[in-house]
C-alpha cells in the first residue's frame, strides 16, 4: 500500500505524459548546454571556419576536402562529418547537397563567420576558447560553496583569485586577453554611436588595455588629448598612438586628471567596497562639471535574457556582478555623483553618464 501512494504522488507531479516531454524539453538543453560549447571548441581548435572561408565567403566543401587540411594524417572523417552534423543542427554550419550522387557540402553561416580568424575584425573565436578553457571551467564545479559559504568558487579552487592566477599563469593570460578582445568590436560600435564625447578636452580610458578603443575615438575627435590609463605591464606592450599618452598605475591608488573618465567592463569585475575606491578616485581626478562614462550591462529587474553573464562574474571574481539601473544609481549617488543617465547604444549595452 505505502509503494502504491509514493506511486500515486509521484504521478501527481507532472500533469500528463506531454507536459512531462514538454517540460523536458526545456530542462534538457540546460542540462547538456555543456556539449554545444565543447562542440563549438572542436570547431575553432580544428579551424573548421578558416578551412572553408579560404575557398571563398559562401564556398561549400565535402567532408574529404575539409579533412584534406586539418593537421593530422589519420583523420577521422567519421567522426568530423558528425562534428559538422552538430554544427549544422545549431545553424552554425550549413549544408547543401547539389545532387543526388554528389557528396554533401559544408559552409558558412553569418554566424559560424565570426568564428573566422583570419583577416576578420569581428573575429569571436578567443571567446570560444577563453569561456571553454579547462582554467576556466574548473571553478564552476564549485559554485555550490559560494552559496552554502560564500566562498569565491574561482579562490575556492586555485587558492588564489583570478588576477593572481592569470599574473601566474602566461598562457592562460595570454588566452584571457585575446578572449576579452574579441568584445573590442562591440566598444567600437558604442563609442561610435555616443556623440558626448565632441565635449571632451581631456579623456582617460581606464583599464584601456593597448589603447584600441581610445585610438578609435580619437580617430573621430582629434581634438580630444587620450590617456590611456592601465597596469605597468599592460602598458609596456602598447603602441605608440597620436594623440595618446600611455600611463601606468592602479586605478585603485589614483586616477589620472581629466575631464571625462572612461571605463568599459572594468566595474563588474568588483564588489561595491572596490568599485567606490575606484569612483572616488575617478572624483578626485575629474575637473569641473566633469563626467564618468561607464560601459556595462544593466540587468532588467523581471524579463530580457537571462543574466548568464552575472553568473559567470560570480564564479571568476570575488564580489564582482552585473548591476541592475537601481543599484548603479545607487552606487554612484553615494559616490557623489549628481547627474546620472543611462543610453542603451546596443541592444543590452548600455553607455552609463555620470556628471560630478
Amino acid at each position: 500500500m505505502a509503494d502504491s501512494a509514493n506511486w500515486s504522488k509521484a504521478q501527481q507531479l507532472v500533469a500528463d505524459e506531454e507536459e512531462l516531454m514538454a517540460n523536458r524539453a526545456v530542462l534538457y538543453p540546460l542540462i547538456l548546454g555543456f556539449e554545444s560549447s565543447f562542440v563549438l571548441r572542436t570547431a575553432v581548435l580544428l579551424e573548421l571556419p578558416d578551412i572553408i572561408a579560404r575557398t571563398g565567403p559562401d564556398k561549400t566543401l565535402t567532408v574529404k576536402q575539409i579533412a584534406a587540411q586539418l593537421k593530422s594524417e589519420s583523420v577521422n572523417e567519421f567522426g568530423l562529418k558528425r562534428v559538422l552534423t552538430a554544427l549544422v543542427s545549431w545553424k552554425l554550419f550549413r549544408c547543401t547537397k547539389p545532387d543526388l550522387i554528389s557528396e554533401m557540402q559544408y559552409g558558412l553561416t553569418p554566424i559560424s563567420k565570426l568564428l573566422v580568424t583570419e583577416n576578420n575584425p569581428y573575429n569571436q573565436a578567443p571567446a570560444v576558447l577563453l569561456h571553454t578553457d579547462p582554467a576556466i571551467l574548473a571553478p564552476w564545479q564549485q559554485l555550490h560553496r559560494d552559496v552554502l559559504y560564500g566562498e569565491n568558487a574561482f579562490q575556492s579552487t586555485y587558492g588564489k583569485d583570478l588576477w593572481q592566477c592569470l599574473d601566474d599563469n602566461p598562457e592562460l593570460s595570454k588566452c584571457f586577453n585575446a578572449g576579452m578582445a574579441s568584445a573590442t568590436p562591440v566598444d567600437l560600435t558604442v563609442v561610435r554611436k555616443y556623440e558626448g564625447f565632441k565635449d571632451i578636452k581631456t579623456l582617460v580610458d581606464v583599464g584601456g588595455g593597448i589603447g584600441k578603443v581610445l585610438e578609435t575615438i580619437i580617430s573621430s575627435y582629434p581634438h580630444i588629448h587620450g590617456i590611456n590609463y592601465d597596469l605597468p605591464h599592460v602598458i609596456a606592450d602598447a603602441p605608440t598612438m597620436p594623440g595618446i599618452e600611455h600611463v601606468g598605475g592602479s586605478m585603485f591608488e589614483r586616477v589620472p586628471s581629466g575631464d571625462a573618465i572612461f571605463m568599459k567592463r572594468i566595474m563588474h569585475d568588483w564588489n561595491d567596497e572596490n568599485c567606490l575606491k575606484i569612483l572616488n578616485n575617478c572624483q578626485k581626478a575629474l575637473l569641473e562639471k566633469g563626467k564618468v562614462l561607464i560601459c556595462e550591462l544593466v540587468l532588467q529587474p523581471s524579463g530580457g535574457p537571462p543574466p548568464l553573464i552575472d553568473m559567470m562574474m560570480m564564479v571568476l571574481t570575488d564580489g564582482g556582478m552585473e548591476r541592475t539601473e537601481e543599484q548603479w544609481r545607487k552606487l554612484l549617488t553615494t559616490a557623489g555623483f549628481s547627474t546620472i543617465n543611462f543610453i542603451e547604444l546596443l541592444q543590452q549595452v548600455w553607455l552609463i553618464e555620470a556628471v560630478k
